[in-house]
């Protein structure tokens, strides 16, 4: 199974809502810098700006600048005012590149783009020549769940990196067993010990009396203990060590017990497959020994940047309760109560 994850340095195309440029334009210098003010979540970044390329005959002017690991580049669509002294913007496109293939430079890229696509309002400055931009961007739900996802990918990742010493390069395309084990390593590293899905479990036991009786005991309990035993994975073509996996099944349960336990009576020693399944699809994994992340691993940009997920989160949950509510204006107490109303399903539904 794949699962396809949107690539996170697209274009992202906003409304204007004020600004001019001064004519003529600044020339870059080594301290001029771009501030990125987004109100909504309260963060306010500065970068330096790297290229400024003016096309005024063509309605365009350009700024480049750099973000740790990111380009930013940001082109203005205008037109002269009547006595030529301003550029009066109609349009800017922003469009961020990886200046390195990195989870860092991903986990950059989706969150500025989540954000500014969260927000209402986006201030774009450049202080020293009194240049102040309001934009407004837009950008589909579904995108920017995406975003978000995609966000959640590479900081994980980047949490493996710091503690394994590893450095990975996240691919567009995310399969779905690379996603299961990303997020398996992490909750290992960060949790060591937590409730994991799991559908069945085989186990080999040898066919002796002291292994028949063991069986029998197990089918007993609700709850089955594996392990520990040395566990790794592999990613993205890299080898994981993550320490020792004890796996405790809930609400176990052993699959053809009968044929399983005539088995193991027969005492010849050979190794007899056990099938454990968890009627409520639950475990836990419990790791020892797994590398943990260091102290003081994120520089302040990038501590921000994580701190914002709940934020994000409760920003696109708010859009799609404001999209559902659209969906019921105009109708009455009756429509709205019909639309709304929990289906009534039967057994033939499932």
């Amino acid at each position: 199974m794949s699962t396809v994850v949107a690539e996170s340095n697209l274009l992202i195309t906003g409304n204007v809502l004020s600004g001019v440029l001064p004519i003529p334009l600044p020339q870059v210098e080594s301290d001029l810098q771009v501030r990125f003010d987004i109100p909504a979540f309260q963060l306010h970044f500065t970068v330096p700006i790297t290229e400024i390329d003016p096309d005024i005959e063509s309605g365009r002017v350009l700024f480049k600048a750099s973000f740790n690991d990111v380009i930013l580049v940001l082109t203005a669509m205008g037109n002269l005012s009547g006595d030529e002294d301003v550029f009066k913007i109609e349009h800017v496109n922003l469009h961020m590149e990886q200046a390195e293939e990195s989870a860092r430079a991903d986990f950059i890229i989706s969150t500025i783009r989540a954000t500014l696509a969260l927000a209402d309002d986006v201030h774009f400055r450049i202080p020293d020549v009194n240049i102040d931009i309001t934009l407004r961007f837009d950008e589909p739900l579904s995108d920017i769940s995406q975003m978000l996802r995609r966000r959640q990918i590479a900081y994980r990742i980047m949490v493996i990196e710091q503690a394994t010493k590893s450095e990975f390069h996240l691919p567009v395309d995310v399969s779905g067993a690379e996603v299961h084990d990303i997020t398996l390593a992490y909750h290992a590293i960060i949790e060591h010990s937590f409730v994991w899905a799991i559908d069945r479990v085989t186990v080999f036991f040898p066919a002796t009396k002291e292994w028949s009786d063991t069986l029998a005991r197990l089918k007993q309990e609700t709850s089955i203990p594996i392990g520990p035993d040395p566990f790794s994975l592999e990613l993205f073509g890299q080898k994981l060590d993550l320490g020792q996996r004890g796996i405790i099944i809930k609400d176990a349960v052993i699959e053809d017990f009968e044929t399983a336990y005539r088995e193991l009576n027969k005492g010849d020693g050979h190794l007899v497959p056990i099938v454990l399944c968890s009627t409520s699809g639950q475990a836990r994994y419990d790791f020892f020994g797994a590398p943990e992340l260091p102290a003081s691993t994120w520089d302040s940009n990038i501590e921000k940047m994580i701190e914002l997920e709940s934020q994000l989160d409760d920003a696109l949950v708010a859009r799609y309760h404001a999209l559902a509510a659209s969906t019921l204006e105009g109708l009455s107490e009756e429509e709205k109560i019909a639309i709304t109303a929990r289906p009534e399903l039967d057994e033939q539904a499932f």
